[in-house]
């Protein structure tokens, strides 16, 4: 028998409907700067080293919007081009 994890990933449309709670949701993380790809994957700055508060505001945007957001830090190539959210 295959193990197989499946989850359903928030479109930018699903994100942008939860903008309001989901830039709140990154500030009560400690980040900032909350911005979005087309794709809907988040992009935030944070002011400290780390993955912490970026997991932290993935299991908060989950909780909000239902269904798993991708949230990445500004300091990677992938951000390059996102939009204020």
């Amino acid at each position: 028998m295959t193990d197989v994890t499946s989850y359903e990933r928030a479109t930018a449309e699903q994100v942008r409907a939860h903008a309001d709670q989901l830039r709140a949701a990154a500030q009560a993380a400690g980040l900032s700067n909350v911005r979005i790809r087309d794709d809907g994957t988040l992009v935030v700055h944070s002011p400290d080293p780390g993955y912490r508060q970026i997991f932290d505001l993935a299991d908060r945007a989950e909780d909000i919007v239902g269904c798993y957001v991708h949230v990445i830090g500004d300091n990677v190539p992938a951000a390059e081009g996102a939009r204020p959210l």
